[in-house]
């Protein structure tokens, strides 16, 4: 029991439920595009779920075991940090984690196989030296939007059209919409998360955003940016037309989900920006409240594409 609650730590949860509720919701959107009913296909969810699984834990695994010293300061809690968990045993939990990861993605295709093998590699070179992404606010939010919004969004849901159906691959607005807000999405957890890290970040030369400009104006420009992707979906809820999205040829022909769907979207960006403005940036439990929020704001834009579908 002991060891598996130090493997759920090790595994930052947060992410993990965020790969589960992202590949989820794109195998349910995938299939309800093609008025398919999902249930005869759950073997693929479950077998695209176990190799984005071990992927993730892949790489937020090696990112820990190149981050011990940043993380006595920054994360003092995490396994290895803390010395729940040794440095070795965290490097063959990695390895069987890509391991598991390679092979069930392999086994369903090489589209898929290749998909994962890149998202490994981005991984990899966010954490490794000499390359080490994350020392360079721009590169590591480059690789973290790169793989949380078009790997992940546009990549997946090709590879449930693909596996699942043989289909020819069929882009809509709304799946191009959902790539394009998790996408800045992702930027916005790739500056958040470096606000609570900001002393270790600095000490250690991570040049973070937030280490160049200040906590303060990092919070500002992340909720600035994801209030703009929030404006555009409330926007194409009721004016597909305006965002060059417009699939009706009637532009006050919209239908009902959508009116939800923007009105979904108002309050969830009223949270985020009544929360961020609010946010003492120098209050480390404060600042940690707030990019777990963030995350479930993030999960909550899967749900709600979902339920627009």
């Amino acid at each position: 029991m002991k060891n598996l609650k130090i493997l759920w730590k090790f595994s930052r949860p947060h992410t993990i439920i965020g790969t589960i509720v992202s590949v989820t919701s794109l195998f349910i959107i995938s299939n309800q595009i093609q008025g398919l009913n999902y249930f005869n296909h759950w073997e693929t969810l479950i077998i695209t779920l176990i190799s984005c699984l071990g992927c993730n834990l892949y790489i937020t695994g090696l990112n820990q075991i190149y981050d011990v010293e940043l993380d006595k300061i920054n994360k003092p809690n995490l396994p290895i940090a803390s010395g729940e968990l040794s440095s070795a045993d965290a490097k063959k939990i990695a390895i069987v984690s890509l391991s598991i990861a390679l092979f069930f993605s392999f086994i369903q295709n090489f589209y898929f196989g290749g998909l994962i093998t890149s998202i490994a590699i981005i991984g990899s070179l966010y954490s490794i030296p000499p390359v080490r992404l994350k020392k360079y606010h721009f590169w590591a939010a480059t690789a973290i939007s790169i793989v949380r919004g078009p790997l992940v969004n546009l990549g997946i849901y090709i590879h449930f059209y693909y596996t699942s159906h043989g289909l020819p691959i069929t882009f809509n607005s709304e799946i191009i919409l959902l790539t394009f807000i998790i996408t800045a999405f992702s930027i916005g957890i790739a500056w958040f998360k470096d606000i609570p890290d900001h002393e270790g970040d600095k000490l250690f030369n991570i040049r973070t955003l937030s280490v160049k400009l200040s906590k303060k104006k990092t919070l500002h420009l992340g909720l600035i940016m994801v209030s703009a992707a929030y404006l555009i979906s409330i926007v194409y809820a009721f004016y597909p037309e305006l965002v060059g999205l417009n699939l009706s040829p009637d532009p006050r022909n919209i239908p009902s989900k959508k009116i939800a769907f923007g009105i979904f979207q108002s309050i969830c960006l009223i949270i985020i920006c009544f929360t961020g403005i609010k946010l003492n940036t120098d209050d480390q439990t404060s600042v940690k409240r707030f990019y777990m929020l963030y995350w479930v704001m993030f999960f909550l834009e899967y749900l709600g594409f979902v339920i627009m579908y």
